[in-house]
């Protein structure tokens, strides 16, 4: 998905504007949930959402939306990882 269609999906589902993030090589923390849904697209890199359901591995052009309260944790890859997350509390 491009940036433009990304922004357009948020607005269509209520979220807020997007922020950048940018995660370093081989980051990992530790399993956490959030109070909010989030909402993102991958610019650059590669990472994995591990939940307890399993693993998905996320590039750049990849969206993924995580549901509020869902313990996970991510891996980041060897180059780490820049995307624009938006969050929604439900």
């Amino acid at each position: 998905m491009d940036e433009a269609t990304f922004r357009a999906k948020l607005a269509a589902e209520g979220f807020p504007e997007p922020q950048l993030i940018e995660k370093s090589p081989h980051d990992m923390p530790s399993e956490h949930a959030h109070d909010f849904t989030a909402m993102a697209l991958i610019l650059a890199g590669e990472f994995s959402v591990v939940t307890r359901d399993g693993t998905a591995t996320c590039r750049a052009g990849d969206t993924f939306t995580l549901a509020a309260g869902v313990p996970h944790y991510e891996r980041y890859g060897a180059e780490g990882a820049r995307f624009l997350i938006s969050r929604k509390t439900p």
